[in-house]
This record gives structure tokens, sequence and C-alpha cells, in this order.
């Protein structure tokens, strides 16, 4: 349904337009036509600009209008802040500028809400509610409360209405963006439909608290035997869609220096424990707090950490992994294909190869002679971004959301401590992977699965033909013996390449038996490996002279 036809949410419509071009945006508001669609239907468009904001740069007024128009703008432009794909550095400095903070309200007007998400009244849950809030944002307040059992804990309250009044701009932000991508094309090649999409399944998902108490408990238990990481405990008797109820942590923000300092804590530690935390979390569980700044981390006794507001977290796959870990690899090896391969894959548009191999390479020598923890990361961030953004590719949302946590998980360290190096930390884990991706457990699975994949593909069952019709007369000359015997050929061809794989795979694992230290050892090998090694080598120049008699024959 087209809004500006029916007139639903027109005023706010207008309200938005009216802030764009107070801030210098109206050329955009009537490049893409919204201007004349809103004084045809009568509404007025004013054009004053404030005398200060003529002489600012175009993402200080995108930043100033966002503000202005409320607390959905300001989480949108949270979310763009996350894009360093799209957005060159200083509009991302800009939209991390962005708080989310706003006049707290009185409790009294949460009573109705709150009592209604616990099911009972305030007070038989809890013995004491502090009516001053420990923080308040847009979409809900922060107050510290006891229970009866004596239990601190925090009530996460959601404002009333607020998903209303979200989901109305959401309405509208998705038009600004449809219309935006069809009569622009500057602003086209900031994908704003398919950020808008993103945005509006992330805000939705930080709206449902108990969706936040999940993610908590989530890495909660992914970091469990790390003894120095807190995460707060959820209290699922009353957390639920509107109310997330959990313990109260008493602890130093992390970017309160001084006090850290003043308690005797040791930063440095602090730092490396930190960066270790979300490094575990990003390449080991692949389930990471997508926005580790240090607001979000308070710092106990003991230089102990606790992590706080999981509503929004990151999602890496194995594969996602794996991509990232080739990548890094790729550029310590100063492998320009390898490195281009996997950029590739991250883009859904035609990309000339020749060309992004070229500046990758470009890029990576950058980084030749280097050690693995002597990669700069946020910097590579930064280059690897603006590359593809003259090659107009995107990260996908995961890499994306990646990228910025790496660079906001930098700035964390540093506050701590100026010698803080992101590639340092994620060093033993970079290398634990590779132990791990190339141990005999995992080449043995792997060379499973692809004997189960030949397996299947013998098994398979013929594809069915197309039918030829019956008034068709072939006029092709083509001996049909002559192509039974190419499918012949190409059938014992596939034939030998497959016994050529398995006798190559049984020839590594019995290079690997022969390491074990256990059974019958002869010149401190293993009798088992030798023999297997033995039999594996024999199968493997009895096939090649098979292969080379069968060319042989052709010739």
């Amino acid at each position: 349904m087209d809004i500006l036809k029916t007139g639903k949410d027109l005023r706010r419509l207008n309200e938005i337009v009216n802030i764009l071009i107070k801030f210098g945006f109206g050329d955009v508001i009537r490049r893409i036509g919204l201007a004349e669609s809103l004084e045809k239907a009568g509404k007025l468009i004013r054009y004053s600009v404030p005398d200060d904001f003529l002489s600012s740069k175009p993402p200080e007024r995108a930043r100033a209008a966002m503000e202005e128009m409320g607390p959905t703008f300001i989480k949108l432009g949270q979310i763009m802040a996350t894009r360093v794909d799209l957005f060159t550095q200083d509009w991302i400095q800009e939209f991390e500028k962005l708080q989310d903070e706003t006049q707290s309200v009185p409790l009294d007007s949460l009573r109705d809400q709150l009592e209604q998400s616990l099911g009972m009244p305030i007070e038989q849950a809890f013995r004491y509610v502090d009516e001053k809030p420990l923080g308040t944002a847009s979409m809900a307040q922060v107050h510290k409360a006891i229970t009866h059992k004596n239990q601190a804990v925090a009530l996460k309250i959601r404002k009333p209405d607020i998903r209303h009044k979200i989901e109305s701009d959401i309405r509208l932000i998705k038009h600004l963006a449809r219309v935006a991508q069809s009569q622009s094309v500057e602003l086209r090649r900031y994908r704003p439909v398919a950020i808008v999409k993103e945005f509006e399944r992330s805000l939705l998902r930080e709206l449902d608290f108990s969706i936040e108490a999940k993610n908590a408990e989530r890495i909660a238990e992914n970091l469990k035997n790390i003894k120095y990481a807190k995460v707060p405990k959820i209290y699922w008797e009353w957390t639920c869609e509107d109310l997330n109820v959990q313990e109260f942590i008493d602890g130093i923000p992390a970017k309160n220096v001084n006090r850290i300092d003043a308690a005797g804590l040791d930063r440095k530690l602090i730092a490396h424990r930190g960066g270790k935390i979300v490094w575990k979390s990003m390449l080991i569980d692949g389930f990471f707090h997508a926005d580790p700044h240090p607001g979000n981390f308070l710092i106990l006794p003991k230089n102990k950490i606790a992590i706080l507001d999981f509503g929004m977290v990151g999602k890496l796959s194995h594969n996602r992994r794996e991509q990232l870990m080739k990548l890094t690899r790729s550029i310590v090896l100063q492998d320009g294909p390898g490195a281009a391969a996997v950029l590739l894959e991250w883009t859904d548009g035609n990309v000339d190869f020749d060309a992004l191999v070229g500046e990758g390479e470009d890029l990576i020598q950058q980084f030749y002679g280097l050690s693995l923890s002597e990669v700069n990361i946020p910097q590579l961030i930064v280059q690897v971004t603006d590359m593809l953004r003259t090659f107009d590719i995107a990260l996908p949302p995961d890499i994306a959301l990646f990228s910025k946590a790496c660079i906001t998980l930098e700035g964390f360290g540093r506050l701590l401590n100026p010698d803080f190096d992101l590639m340092t930390e994620a060093e033993p884990l970079i290398r634990e992977w590779g132990k791990n991706r190339y141990s005999p457990t995992s080449l043995a699975k792997k060379l499973s699965m692809r004997a189960l994949s030949i397996v299947d593909k013998i098994y398979e069952e013929p594809k069915p033909h197309a039918p030829v019709p019956a008034n068709t007369t072939s006029t092709s000359n083509i001996d049909k013996q002559f192509i039974e015997r190419l499918a012949m050929r190409h059938e014992r061809a596939q034939f030998r390449h497959t016994q050529l794989m398995v006798t190559v795979g049984f020839l590594i694992a019995s290079a690997i038996l022969t390491t074990v230290e256990t059974g019958p050892q002869f010149l401190g090998m293993s009798v088992l490996g030798i023999i297997g090694l033995l039999i594996a080598i024999g199968s493997t120049h009895f096939l090649l002279f098979i292969l080379w008699w069968s060319h042989r024959s052709l010739d």
C-alpha cells in the first residue's frame, strides 16, 4: 500500500522531510521526488537552513538530522555504523557518535507495563525497586531491584507503546529506501533497501528482550571455562518479551580508567583478557557480542570482566570463519589470487576477477615480510573495504558486523592499554585453528566426507532425458557407437580418478600412522603405518602406470 496515496503516516513523513531539508538535504529530497509528492498532498515544505550548518560537512549534518528525527533513526544510524564496506570513515565516525539517550520517565508511568509483564503486583515480586533508573534509552529503562530472597537484580523495562512507534517509523523508512533506490543512482550504491531490511530484522529482534536474554545465556555457556569472564544470570521466572530481569553486577565501567587505576587493577591484563574473550567468541564459537565498546564492560575485582547488553550479536558460520582464516592466510603468504577468490565469494554481482587480483596484490604487498602478529587488523579492514567500494562489492551483513566489532574492540583495548595490538591477541587462536584444521582427525573426517560424496554419486539415479517429439526427424550425422565409446572412456577415466583419490587418501593416512607411538616399531616408526605406506605407494604407482598405458593406447 502506498502511504502517500492513503495519507497514512503522512504527518510523520512530512516531519522527516522537513528535518532533512532543514539540515541541507533538500537537493536529495527533490531528486527522489518526495518533496513534490508531499506538496501535492497539501503539505508545506520549509527550506530554511540554519547558518551554522551551511559550513558543516554532510556526515555531521546527517548525524544531527538523525538525532532530531528520533530513536528509530538513531538506531538506523548505529546499524549504518557497522557497514564499513559501504561508508567511508568520516561517515562511520559520525554514525558512531549517535547516542541512544533520552529523558527518563517516572517509575509510576511504567508500573502498569511492569506488572503486566510480571503477572503480579510489583511488591509481590520484589522487596524494593529503586525509582531512579540506572540507565535510560529510547526503548527501555533499567532499574535496580531487590528480590524477597535478597538478590540484587536489574530490571530492563520496555517503554509502553514503543513497538507501535518503531513499527510506524520502519514503514516510513522502508518507503524512503525504496524511493531512494529507484530514483537516485548516487544513493543506490549504498543499497538502502538492503540496509533497511537488515535494520528492521535487527531492531525487531532487539525489541524482544527474551531474545537478548537467550543471547546472554548462549554466550555465558560458551565462556563458562574462562574464569575471569562474567555474564549476568537471567531470571526466567520474570523475563519475557518486554522485561529482562538479570543479575545486578556492581563494577567499574571499563571507560573509567581513573577508577580502574585507583582500584589497583592491571589495565594491560584487562585489555588482554577482553581481547581473548571477544576473539574466542568470534573465531571459535561463531557467536559474538557485536558491540564490544567500553560501555558494555564492567571491571570487577581480580581483573575480571563482566559483559553487558546482548541486544546486538553477530553470528559467523563455520564456512564464514573458514573464509576469514583463508583471507588472513592469503594476505600473510602474499597470495593475491587466493585473497581475491575469498572476496569473490562475498559478492553476488559481476566482478572483473583479474582486476580484483591486481588490486588485492597491491594491497597485500604492504604486508610483505610481516608475521601474523604484525598485521594491523583495523588498518587492513579499512583498506579492504576501500577496495571493495571501488568494485562496488558489499560485504555480507555478518562479515560487516564482524569487521565493525574488530574495529570497536581495538578501540576498547587501546583505551586500557595504548600498546594493545588486536592481531597479537588473535594469533594463538588462529594458530589453534590451523592446527585443528590440518590435524589427522580433521583430515580423516574430510576424507570420509569426500568418500561418501563419491559413493552418493555412484548410487545417484540417472536424470531423465527430455522426450523427443514424435514428428521430429534427426538430421545428425554423429555416430552413435562413437558417442558410446566416448561415454565409456569418460566413465573409465572417472573411475580411475576416484581410485587415485582413495589411494592418495590411504597414502596420507598411512603416513600419519607411521608417527603413532603405540604398537610394534621399526626405526622409530609404526610397523602398521610402514606396511600401509608401502601398499599405498605400490597402488599409486600401479594406477599411474594404468593411466599412462591408457593414454598411450589412445595415442
